[in-house]
């Protein structure tokens, strides 16, 4: 399993539009073979910025690799504009791959 998340440092009084803008948009990633989810995560707000994250899993590495290279990804990104005026700072890209996953019992 593969993890693709951003950090967002969204303005303070920005964060209505920020999540108005992935509330609304389409996203395409159901075409994408390995997809299996997303969560859009809020964090802490101090006096500067509210935290966000974004979080994708899929399959493995190499379907991520294949979504960001696809027509769907472009049409998935260019719906969104210039939104560099919602952010403090650019937002920060990290991959990580599953070591260990544990469930509960059941």
């Amino acid at each position: 399993m593969y993890m693709a998340m951003t950090r967002f440092q969204v303005s303070l009084g920005q964060e209505i539009l920020f999540e108005s803008v992935w509330k609304k948009r389409k996203s395409y990633l159901n075409e994408m073979k390995g997809y299996r989810g997303l969560f859009l995560l809020r964090g802490e707000t101090d006096e500067t910025h509210s935290l966000y994250i974004s979080h994708f899993i899929w399959n493995s590495k190499e379907n991520f690799d294949i979504w960001t290279k696809s027509e769907a990804f472009l049409k998935a990104h260019i719906q969104f504009g210039d939104l560099n005026a919602l952010f403090i700072s650019k937002p920060i890209f990290e991959g990580l791959s599953v070591v260990l996953q544990e469930k509960p019992d059941e």
